[in-house]
């Protein structure tokens, strides 16, 4: 596992692939994309599908991690609004 400074950023979804259940996120607070996983979204119901909208506007922790081509990875993924 990776190293996370525990802070809260926010960010905007860049992609994401609903076959696969992950995608892209883009933070100000980072140079590198954040790859984030379906599985660490926060604020769905137990029997609701997991995804982000491109656009749509985060708050997440984050972890210095190799994962697949990107070496950041959200470990907690809220939506805003």
């Amino acid at each position: 596992m990776g190293t996370s400074d525990g802070r809260v950023h926010r960010g905007t979804v860049r992609s994401w692939l609903v076959d696969e259940g992950w995608g892209v996120v883009g933070s100000a607070d980072f140079a590198d994309p954040i790859w984030v996983h379906y599985a660490m979204l926060e604020g769905f119901g137990p029997e609701e599908f997991r995804k982000l909208d491109v656009g749509d506007e985060v708050e997440l922790t984050v972890e210095h991690a190799e994962q697949d081509e990107f070496r950041l990875r959200a470990l907690w993924v809220r939506t805003l609004g």
